[in-house]
This record gives structure tokens, sequence and C-alpha cells, in this order.
């Protein structure tokens, strides 16, 4: 099983790292928030332990843009802060636990376990669009039972937009839950060209002038929102 460890403390990441290696599982550590959310964002983690306070990007943000790409892998802070308040937002933002500093391993390992057992039991989540489904656990899309091939730039830009069915999205957005700070509003209209091209004959993604895009079947009208 993968584990995702954000976490900038060097002493204690080794310990967590090496800890959990003998438990047997894979582990892939980041000591930034900005690459902890990129290694995030390509998916196929069984659990992500996220540090709050991290350079570059801190945990809540990473927490908040993972649960907005609607990627629901088991999340579970670990934090100096003991703080209600502090809890209380990591949870409204979509951690699935919390644990604080400093911890006993046999309960990180406890809980991590806990974690995964109530990941296994969630059903796999599909989007479906007209003819397009979008599987989401295995970022895999298909129109009309045929598999499509999607680069990971345009499978992120096609969730995105699907997720948010008969809305509009705009180019800020798609930039912010990218989380690609090197990416541009050129960028995403390279992509979406591309992605429309792939898509075709279907006529499933609209420019919204000035306001953004708007994925919708086009055999069901939607108020724009």
């Amino acid at each position: 099983m993968r584990l995702l460890l954000i976490e900038d403390e060097i002493l204690l990441g080794r310990v967590v790292v090496q800890g959990l290696e003998l438990a047997r599982y894979e582990v892939t550590w980041c000591q930034s928030g900005t690459e902890g959310y990129e290694r995030a964002c390509e998916g196929g983690w069984s659990a992500i332990l996220l540090d709050l306070m991290l350079p570059g990007r801190d945990g809540w943000s990473i927490c908040r843009g993972l649960r907005d790409r609607r990627d629901a892998t088991p999340i579970l802070m670990l934090t100096a802060r003991d703080d209600i308040d502090d809890r209380v937002r990591g949870l409204e933002l979509g951690a699935d636990d919390y644990l604080v500093k400093p911890f006993a391993f046999p309960e990180l390992r406890a809980r991590i376990a806990a974690l995964i057992r109530r990941g296994r039991g969630q059903r796999r989540r599909c989007i479906r669009v007209g003819e397009l489904e979008i599987d989401t656990e295995v970022r895999e899309v298909t129109r009309a039972g045929e598999l499509l091939t999607l680069t990971p730039r345009e499978y992120d830009l096609l969730e995105v937009l699907a997720s948010r069915e008969g809305h509009i999205v705009s180019k800020e957005t798609i930039l912010d839950l990218w989380g690609d700070w090197e990416s541009t509003p050129n960028t995403v209209e390279v992509h979406l060209a591309a992605l429309r091209r792939k898509l075709e004959p279907e006529k499933l993604i609209q420019t919204i002038h000035r306001r953004g895009y708007l994925l919708r079947d086009p055999k069901r009208e939607v108020e724009l929102s």
C-alpha cells in the first residue's frame, strides 16, 4: 500500500518513513507543500499523512485543493498545533483524521490502518455526462464504452469541468485547482483545445465569454451559474 508523507521536519520524517516501511508500507516523502501537492494530485495513494505548517503551501491549502478536485484519498493531518479551532478547520476542509505531535507510533499505524479500511469501503465514484464516463479512482475516461487516451493535464481539466457540470468554471479556478504556479491562462486554452479535439464530435465544452468554461450534456438544458 502506497502512502504519501508531506512533512518538513527531517527527524520526524525519517522516523515515520522507517517505521512505516518496517510495517510493509511503500512511503513517498515530500518535504515541501508545493511538491507534496503535486505528488498528491498524481493519485493512487492509499492515504496521505499531511503536516499543516509547510514551506511553499500549507496543509490546509493542500487538503482544500485535493477535495476541490474531488479526490477522496484519506487524509491524516499531523501537526504540533493542538488548538481546537485548527482541528475543526482541518476536518471542515475534508481531512479524515487528526493526530497531534508528539504521537506514539503504534497509534499512528492504527489510525492509518483504520483510514485505509474506511477508504476501501467507499464506492468508486464515477462522473457521467451524456455518453462520457469518468472513473476518478483509476483516472480513466470512456465514451460509449470506448476508452479515450488523455494526457494527465487533459484528464485533470476534464474532471474539474465535469464535476461542476452546468456551472461556469473560470481559468483562475482551474489554475488554482491545478496548483501549478508556472501555468498561465494560455496554458489552460492550449490543453482545452486538445481536449475538445479528443471529445469530438460531442460539443460538451462551451466557452462563456469573459467568464470561463462550462461542460454540459447538450441534450439537457441547464441554468448557467
